[in-house]
């Protein structure tokens, strides 16, 4: 009898040894597709943002560049103060308000800006129609980093969301170009920001990373300009900062200029 019972119980304990044998194979596997699916996920979003990138073309010229307006934050405003287009300091192709600089918010698609062909103040809706620019370069991300990283990535997205749908709808032929913000440099002032230099970058390469999926999503064209700018650590070079560590010398613009003429858009080199 005893020897029956050993037998019985040795019985149940192999089969409960097989059972969960097979069960960890199947979470194992379980687990394995998961991973797998994740691994795939992610390298299709990182394939489909490298296609958003304008990549590298041969040089589209000077008449590419010349069709362009521009609109942003300082940065942007200063391709005006550095004469590096055509006009000079008088070009006709930088648009913005009158203090220079915008910050991309919910209101951002309603701003007013001084409408270069008769220096009024106008909506920027109202400039769009009449000028209706071939292409519009966007860029935006400095300006109020730290806010927009704690107010999360839909909040960004559907501010740049609501300036694009203002674009297309004033005029839709142009062509929305999204470029990345550019870093800062180490001798930028931080005292109004809890956190150093590196961590701003660190925010700016999140929200250039939502810009692209923007750009992605909406089918705009993705310059990933910042690349030139940084040193190797990720920061601003020293030598293209004009001395606040944000704000860019004339060479840095210049850069700037041959970088978006050399990751043109297919029609303009067609």
């Amino acid at each position: 009898m005893i020897k029956k019972l050993l037998f019985f119980s040795l019985f149940i304990l192999i089969i409960y040894m097989w059972m969960t044998s097979c069960s960890a194979r199947e979470a194992e596997s379980e687990e394995d597709a998961a991973e797998s699916s994740r691994i795939t996920e992610t390298v299709q979003n990182r394939q489909e943002l490298e296609n958003v990138f304008l990549e590298q073309s041969i040089d589209a010229g000077q008449k590419y560049i010349d069709s362009f307006v521009f609109l942003g934050e300082s940065t942007t405003y200063h391709l005006k103060s550095r004469g590096v287009l055509s006009g000079g300091t008088a070009t006709k192709q930088v648009w913005g308000p009158k203090s220079g600089t915008l910050m991309l918010d919910p209101s951002t698609a309603e701003c007013r800006i001084v409408y270069p062909e008769t220096e009024e103040e106008i909506d920027l809706y109202d400039a769009l129609k009449l000028k209706e620019p071939k292409y519009l370069l966007l860029t935006f991300g400095l300006n109020g980093a730290a806010k927009n990283i704690s107010k999360g990535e839909k909040y960004f997205k559907s501010c740049y969301q609501k300036l694009t749908d203002t674009v297309k709808k004033a005029s839709p032929n142009t062509k929305i170009i999204l470029q990345s913000c550019f870093p800062v440099a180490k001798n930028m002032d931080m005292n109004n920001y809890s956190i150093d230099y590196m961590q701003l970058n660190g925010y700016i390469d999140k929200l250039n990373l939502w810009t692209s999926e923007l750009a992605r999503e909406n089918g705009f064209g993705y310059l990933n300009t910042s690349e030139i700018l940084k040193n190797e650590k990720g920061a601003l070079r020293d030598e293209l900062q004009s001395g606040d560590g944000y704000h860019l010398t004339r060479t840095a613009y210049e850069k700037i200029l041959y970088y978006i003429r050399t990751h043109a858009v297919s029609e303009a080199i067609e």
